[in-house]
């Protein structure tokens, strides 16, 4: 949990007060778009919407998020599993969460990618 720290004056005393924010009502709105498919022409074009539709929720709660370069990736057949490390900043501090998105390929040229976990 992330703590703020704050000073607060009482009969002349300084105290500390703990101050945390919790990220859990956005997990559960990134929660409730997944199995929401999104399609696109690669892997690429998906998670760029991906990430916009991220950034949007985001927005709301006026958190700012930090992508990571790359991700875990395992391979089934024509289906790739792709877990993200997301750096969550709020006023309080940073929180990290795990999001796994799966791509699949069909029709040769066309994908759709879905979140399948927030962790």
């Amino acid at each position: 949990m992330e703590v703020l720290s704050v000073d607060a004056k009482t009969k002349g005393k300084a105290r500390r007060i703990k101050i945390s924010e919790s990220i859990s009502a956005f997990k559960e709105e990134l929660r409730a778009i997944t199995f929401e498919p999104i399609y696109g022409d690669s892997v690429k074009d998906i998670i760029t919407r991906l990430t916009a539709k991220i950034q949007e929720i985001s927005e709301k709660y006026d958190y700012d998020i930090e992508f990571p370069k790359k991700a875990e990736v395992e391979t089934d057949g024509n289906i790739y599993y792709f877990d993200y490390q997301l750096k969550v900043k709020t006023k309080s501090g940073t929180k990290r969460l795990t999001m796994r998105v799966q791509y699949i390929m069909y029709d040769q040229e066309g994908w759709v990618g879905m979140i399948t976990e927030v962790e």
